[in-house]
């Protein structure tokens, strides 16, 4: 049996980890000639929404960044001659990022093995390990 990887999603958040587990992906992506769409999930508390008017600028300043470290991605990739896509997504991010690559027909999703906070990932659990336990599309994992 074999398996052809053309389509490889890539988790972004911002931390070193993410960009090591998209290069990667790119370098998986250049010698199977597959394209990367990197996703980067808004971490919007659903606490937030309690705020009112302040969520639209919170939500904004997320935003902004995500689209800055899709852009960086970007141009990760553009430097690799890799056929590149970013998405912002919302919600959970374990289950965005594996809806996401399942419904898009993706042959894999790499992530990093330690996300952008510490804290976070105590409090409230790893991405990655919830990843590795709902996802239906193989992962791979880097360090």
């Amino acid at each position: 049996m074999s398996v052809e990887i053309k389509k490889i999603v890539v988790g972004l958040d911002g931390s070193e980890k993410s960009f090591n587990a998209l290069k990667e992906a790119l370098n998986w992506a250049k010698r199977l000639e597959a394209e990367i769409i990197a996703v980067h999930v808004l971490p919007i508390p659903s606490e937030f929404v309690d705020l009112g008017g302040m969520i639209i600028e919170i939500e904004a300043e997320l935003r902004k960044e995500g689209e800055a470290i899709l852009e960086r991605g970007a141009e990760e990739a553009k430097k690799e001659g890799v056929p590149y896509t970013g998405v912002l997504l919302e919600g959970n991010a374990p289950e965005s990022i594996a809806n996401y690559a399942e419904e898009h027909d993706a042959d894999l999703l790499i992530v990093g093995y330690q996300g952008k906070s510490m804290l976070s990932e105590l409090i409230m659990g790893s991405v990655t390990s919830k990843l590795l336990n709902i996802s239906k599309v193989p992962v791979l994992v880097v360090k």
